[in-house]
């Protein structure tokens, strides 16, 4: 699936969204999914197979199951009329401090505070509403306190997320252990400054999968047993 399908699903989640205000509102919320991965663990190309089995499995539902990954920064920068420009600033890491201040005093961008606060608000948002599956940016932490999210990550052996970098990505291994190390010390930095906690605590997740040993498909049989679970819960 393409960016631009992947923006438009997102757009049409949107106008689901405000034809659903005009319902009464459920007694349970619809449930959500947040996704945290180790580089390298298939958490998106997962993540795209739960969102297609939930859709299969409740064609009629007025909000689709939406994806949101790097869709999620579009989003953000709308919601609070920001310049697509803004992007590159709003990675899974902090920019560099000293390039966010220059800019910042230069009046490029709002700060990296700033940013932060309206991605939690925009991923608190989607989350109340349901039918959602959020990648990375902490969205463990930011729903932790929603009974219908259930949290789940993705992780796996080095040399296993070695040779998936190798075989989907058409990178050699020396460039996929960069990779691989870069993001993930990424992602534990920014759980670390923004949330003060360690993105390999187990208990702030419902799921830690080891990919290692389950296909795409069982890991989506069991990821949607727990949602299901939840709800009936």
């Amino acid at each position: 699936m393409n960016e631009t399908t992947s923006f438009n699903e997102c757009c049409s989640y949107v106008t689901a969204l405000m034809q659903a205000k005009a319902r009464p509102a459920e007694a349970q919320p619809a449930p959500a999914i947040t996704i945290a991965r180790q580089a390298g663990a298939r958490g998106r190309t997962i993540g795209k197979k739960i969102q297609h089995a939930l859709r299969d499995g409740s064609p009629q539902d007025p909000i689709p199951w939406t994806f949101f990954d790097e869709d999620l920064v579009e989003k953000v920068l709308k919601d609070h009329d920001l310049p697509p420009s803004l992007a590159k600033f709003m990675p899974d890491d902090s920019v560099s401090e000293i390039d966010s201040t220059i800019n910042e005093i230069l009046g490029r961008h709002p700060s990296l505070w700033t940013l932060f606060e309206q991605t939690v608000e925009t991923m608190v948002h989607l989350c109340h509403m349901g039918h959602c599956i959020l990648v990375g940016r902490g969205g463990n932490k930011v729903a932790e306190g929603l009974s219908n999210v259930t949290h789940v990550r993705f992780v796996g052996t080095l040399p296993q997320r070695i040779k998936q970098m190798v075989n989907a990505h058409g990178m050699s291994s020396k460039e996929a252990k960069h990779y691989i190390k870069h993001e993930d010390h990424a992602r534990q930095r920014y759980m670390k400054n923004h949330f003060d906690c360690d993105v390999e605590d187990p208990l702030h997740y419902d799921l830690v999968i080891n990919t290692d040993h389950y296909s795409d498909e069982a890991v989506v049989q069991v990821v949607l047993s727990a949602v299901a679970a939840r709800q009936a819960g």
